[in-house]
């Protein structure tokens, strides 16, 4: 296949510097190994104009890596992705820049999309096309890559500049694009100060126990104890050991693990149970949530943005303290309740339908 290319020597490199030199973006993608350690290892970047396609095997040319780290050093190229979060870590931890990007799953949610939707049922949306992901869950740390792996790492770049397009200018259109670039930096940054906590800590257990001092402690030995040796943090201990431990007070399952020193597991039952002592108290009003929860249908309905992207339930939980940290929440949604529940401003809403 001519516009495909598998860079493999000096003249491929210099081959591929040429052709994106004047060019202003980079559909990328990656693909990567992470089930069995804590590190993704990192296996194929393939790169795209929508015409042409190069496969960088960094694999089996890691060097590639420095080579990649130069051309994505330009602010001036765009790098459009598509549910990139993994991607931006990869990126980070190799050191390879990747700002300024664009995530064309973050920027549906912007368009009255999931904020979740799949690359397939995105380019089924807007392109109308099907895309085979038979290949998705491929063991991509074997080699030879075959043909039919060659032709899926193709699909996967190949539709990201059609959509790339045709959502910014829907975005500019709807005077969303300065939302969506907010929500790009806050998402990196996000990636960039990662505590290793996740949203089913704050499920299971509630705000008072996610932001309690002890408990970020405990989660960052985890953390770092996974690092040391490069394996999945719920190898370490699970996320469901710990919840079962905070609430019922019973510390079995970390007496038995083997990762720890008798020393480091002291001090991590201390920790757990100055956790179970905290007295969880409802810092919120039930109704308070439920008017949050009602505006947030009625500005996705009038913004046509993703509830979920606005505000999760936690969010809503947290309101006060976070209202301040997103500009573009701020506007739509948080400071406009203030100032509804206030009596200071009406909220319009052209069309609105009735639920059965």
């Amino acid at each position: 296949q001519e516009n495909i290319m598998i860079i493999n020597s000096q003249k491929k490199l210099d081959l591929f510097k040429n052709y994106f030199n004047k060019k202003n973006f980079l559909c990328v993608d990656t693909e990567f190994e992470r089930k069995k350690t804590y590190y993704s290892k990192l296996s194929i970047v393939t790169i795209s104009d929508g015409v042409k396609f190069f496969i960088f095997d960094v694999l089996q040319y890691p060097n590639h890596i420095e080579f990649l780290k130069k051309i994505f050093k330009s602010k001036k190229k765009i790098k459009i992705i598509h549910g990139g979060n993994q991607d931006i870590e990869i990126f980070l931890d190799k050191k390879i820049n990747i700002e300024p990007y664009f995530d064309t799953q973050l920027a549906a949610g912007f368009l009255g999309l999931d904020r979740n939707i799949s690359y397939a049922n995105l380019v089924k949306k807007y392109l109308n096309k099907k895309i085979d992901k038979t290949n998705q869950n491929q063991d991509w740390l074997k080699r030879p890559i075959n043909k039919s792996q060659i032709n899926y790492l193709k699909k996967d770049v190949l539709y990201l500049k059609q959509i790339y397009l045709v959502q910014t200018k829907q975005l500019k259109k709807n005077k969303k694009l300065n939302f969506a670039k907010e929500e790009f930096d806050l998402i990196l940054n996000k990636i960039k100060n990662n505590n290793g906590i996740n949203s089913k800590f704050k499920k299971k257990l509630g705000n008072q126990i996610y932001k309690n001092q002890n408990f970020l402690k405990l989660i960052k030995l985890r953390d770092k104890k996974s690092q040391k040796e490069n394996l999945p943090k719920n190898w370490v201990i699970k996320d469901e050991d710990i919840i079962s431990m905070i609430k019922n007070k019973k510390y079995i399952s970390l007496k038995k693990n083997n990762f720890f020193s008798n020393k480091e597991k002291v001090i991590l039952i201390q920790l757990l149970k100055n956790i179970s002592s905290i007295e969880l108290k409802k810092n919120y009003n039930e109704i308070d949530i439920k008017a949050l929860e009602f505006f947030r249908y009625l500005v996705s309905k009038k913004y046509s943005i993703d509830s979920n992207l606005i505000a999760s339930k936690y969010d809503l939980i947290d309101y006060k303290y976070i209202k301040n940290k997103s500009k573009w929440r701020f506007k739509i949604f948080y400071n406009t309740f203030d100032k509804i529940i206030k009596g200071e401003k009406k909220f319009l809403l052209k069309s609105f339908k009735k639920l059965n």
